[in-house]
């Protein structure tokens, strides 16, 4: 009976968890709410309010499948809230993963996810929230899979696959998780070197039968589709293995790293200090946790190692192809960092109890102002997105109302965009870090023909009951050939709407 089955489950629920799960879920609520009770579109929303996303044409073959459930509709509510409770379960995994003992370091695991950075991200485009949380989920499921007593490789293997499936930089997650315990399970656990460094070539050879899976699904998808993959993000690039260059992915790698956690270049900012001491406070513990456990050379060496494959591990994409544009929404793997920190709330032993209780203090005291700066800032992110979301649905009446005024405009199905907005480029806004998906400026960016793509278009068919199609590619050039397109003045400029050749041609810039 469903009464039992229940019953049975909730005895095998222990309280850490819940206790994860239901921080994840408030601090999620108190720092997306916002989010969830508005309809606050980016450049992608207007493109994608309704859409089955297909995007097999860059790799996400399971994309479609993991969307169908909650609708191809974009629902700030119930996106928003399926995305924070897999979040949610995907933070009871890692509670689970590192068998978390205290309550206080589960509700710090459960709080740290549901305020990333990166969630924030990935709700600005709510359209996808709900399976890009669902990517999390299983790459965290696949990292618990693996480190487990009795470890499922197959079911890791197919987790990792289907996250890949859903969105490809979610596999860092795995990755950065797994890197941790096994620096952890060096300082902490009583395996010796030369079996830790089995179980990472177990773990490696399990990530690797994944990632194979993953592209021999999309190569049997493509063939009997007929599609091509498209050069974004460098998806063509990646499945040939072409764009490996190991120099510059270090470089990306690096820059990805420091550019996240320390960017001073706009000068001191909550955000990069609170990383400074977070990062300088780890170093300390676990440094004097080495000294105090007296680990031989070898794990010694093993760690460092380890440790030194952190900010590789984090940005392991840059290695597939090395001109990745690795902005926040992929940078999930990302929250490892911190993870450390928060498990030596438990974990660090000074064998002084005032010692121990300055540690716990100390520790508990930098995450809780970490995870507050980072609802401050996700509140931030929403309020830009709303300030830029009313400036450019201004524009886009202006513009629908000097259509109107055109002559011969009531006759014509087809738009043509030339150029964009100034200020309607950037798709992130510095706060820090870097929040992809909002911005300081317009959400009405220029068309984009790689992925088949008109903002205006579609926001002028949704928003002022329009119903144009917009040129692109070959019927695009075949116009701009006869068009002086140096004579016409920007926007708002009287003669930038003009109707040429029963299509509507509208210059927003140059």
């Amino acid at each position: 009976m469903p009464e039992e089955m229940i019953g049975k489950l909730k005895n095998k629920i222990l309280p850490q968890w819940k206790v994860c799960f239901w921080s994840a879920i408030i601090i999620g609520l108190v720092t997306h709410l916002y989010k969830l009770t508005n309809w606050l579109p980016n450049w992608d929303s207007l493109v994608f309010r309704y859409d089955p996303q297909n995007m097999l044409a860059i790799g996400r073959w399971f994309l479609p499948i993991a969307c169908a459930p909650s609708s191809f509709y974009d629902l700030p509510w119930l996106a928003g809230l399926v995305a924070i409770i897999f979040h949610a379960l995907g933070a009871v995994c890692v509670t689970k993963m590192f068998d978390v003992k205290k309550n206080t370091t589960a509700a710090l695991i459960g709080a740290l996810v549901a305020a990333f950075p990166t969630v924030t991200s990935v709700l600005t485009y709510n359209y996808v929230a709900d399976s890009y949380a669902l990517a999390f989920l299983f790459s965290c499921m696949a990292a618990m899979l693996l480190t487990r007593d009795k470890p499922s490789y197959v079911g890791a293997a197919v987790l990792i696959a289907l996250s890949a499936g859903i969105y490809q930089a979610y596999v860092t997650v795995t990755v950065m998780l797994l890197l941790c315990h096994l620096i952890t399970e060096l300082i902490y656990g009583e395996a010796k070197t030369c079996g830790i460094l089995l179980k990472s070539v177990k773990l490696l050879a399990t990530g690797v039968v994944g990632i194979v899976a993953y592209y021999a699904i999309l190569t049997v998808i493509l063939k009997i589709t007929g599609t091509e993959l498209l050069d974004y993000q460098g998806a063509s690039s990646a499945a040939s293995l072409s764009g490996i260059n190991i120099a510059a992915s270090l470089y990306t790698v690096k820059h990805s790293f420091t550019d996240y956690f320390f960017d001073f270049s706009n000068g001191i900012n909550t955000f990069a200090v609170i990383n400074c001491v977070i990062f300088a406070l780890t170093v300390i513990i676990y440094v004097t946790e080495i000294i105090i456990f007296k680990l031989n050379l070898a794990k010694l060496a093993t760690v460092v190692v380890f440790a030194c494959f952190l900010p590789i591990g984090a940005s392991a994409l840059a290695f597939i192809n090395s001109s990745v544009d690795y902005h926040n929404l992929m940078k999930m793997g990302f929250f490892v960092f911190y993870l450390f920190i928060v498990l030596q709330y438990e974990r660090a032993n000074f064998k002084n109890n005032k010692i121990n209780a300055a540690k716990s203090w100390m520790i508990l005291l930098v995450c809780v102002i970490l995870i507050f700066n980072h609802v401050v800032i996700a509140n931030v992110s929403y309020h830009k997105l709303n300030m830029a979301y009313e400036k450019s649905i201004g524009i886009l009446y202006r513009i629908a109302d000097r259509i109107e005024q055109t002559e011969n405009a009531e006759s014509c199905d087809s738009i043509l965009v030339l150029g964009y907005l100034p200020d309607s480029e950037a798709y992130s806004a510095v706060l820090p870090p870097d929040i992809t998906g909002t911005t300081d400026g317009y959400i009405l960016r220029a068309d984009d023909e790689v992925v088949g793509q008109s903002v205006l278009c579609s926001a002028l068919n949704d928003y002022c009951a329009k119903n144009y199609k917009f040129l692109a590619g070959e019927e695009k050039a075949a116009m701009l050939e006869r068009i002086d397109t140096t004579a016409i003045n920007n926007w708002p400029a009287k003669d930038s709407v003009f109707v040429f050749d029963n299509v509507i041609v509208i210059k927003l810039g140059d």
